[in-house]
């Protein structure tokens, strides 16, 4: 078994430039393999959605702290 990296645009694959293709003269079986899940692609944007979503709602459920950005930075260097 030979394994030759490369990258697949959905039409072409394209090996990269250090791997060595070996010549062949039949056709020969081969074995692609995707190394990200692409089925997951849409889940994970559906999931970051949902992340951001309960970020925002715990933002929002927060009380206001008393004291803007500039005061906060101050009294964090005085520690």
């Amino acid at each position: 078994m030979l394994t030759v990296r490369g990258v697949y645009d959905g039409k072409v694959f394209k090996p990269l430039p250090s791997e060595q293709v070996p010549i062949v003269h039949r056709e020969v079986p081969v074995a692609i393999l995707f190394l990200e899940d692409l089925a997951a692609g849409n889940g994970r944007k559906q999931r970051q959605a949902e992340i951001a979503a309960r970020m925002r709602a715990a933002r929002a459920a927060m009380a206001p702290l008393g004291m803007n950005i500039k005061d906060l930075v101050e009294a964090g260097r005085e520690r």
